[in-house]
């Protein structure tokens, strides 16, 4: 049998360098050094954006990529695990992505993380500068795409069945195809 270790707390907060290796803090995030420690995502939600990936992957210009749940540093207080990115492919010499690198941020709505899907991440991405906000909500099933304006982001699209959107990658598909 293992021993359990208590987690010692930095007093000033957490920083990303601070975040241990381990299996029970792989889905952990940072805002302004709090740690939060998230379940694991339902097997729905890691196939949705899987599809979600797959159906903008060749529609992107050389230059950009997507990826699947990576981590996004902010600053060494503040890391942010999307559902899924587009990025700047220059980010790979770093191999961090990075605020100025993301063109697209994709959330998908779990029970746990409405508000924090909803409100929370919003917030911190336009603050971050991030160009688009894509927010997948499962039950009932609705993308609603943002675009930032400012400081803020506005909706340019709701959509529940036939999407079609320009930027920052132009795409049409079923919203359902991304549950089959």
């Amino acid at each position: 049998m293992t021993a359990v270790m208590p987690l010692q707390v930095p007093f000033d907060g957490w920083t990303v360098d601070d975040l241990p290796d381990d299996d029970l803090f792989r889905h952990s995030e940072l805002v302004d050094g709090a740690l939060l420690v998230n379940p694991p995502p339902s097997l729905r939600h890691q196939e949705t954006a899987m599809a979600m990936a797959r159906l903008i992957l060749p529609r992107l210009p050389g230059e950009w990529r997507v990826v699947v749940a990576p981590g996004v540093h902010f600053d060494r207080r503040n890391y942010r695990q999307p559902d899924v990115v587009v990025y700047d492919a220059a980010a790979l010499a770093r191999d961090r992505i990075e605020p100025p690198d993301v063109r697209l941020v994709v959330e998908i709505m779990s029970p746990g993380s409405v508000s924090n899907d909803r409100v929370t991440k919003p917030a911190q991405y336009a603050a971050a500068g991030i160009p688009h906000f894509w927010r997948l909500e499962l039950d009932p099933l609705v993308l609603v795409v943002h675009r930032l304006v400012g400081a803020a982001y506005d909706v340019v699209g709701r959509f529940d069945d036939e999407v079609s959107v320009v930027e920052p990658v132009a795409v049409r598909f079923r919203l359902g195809s991304l549950l089959d």
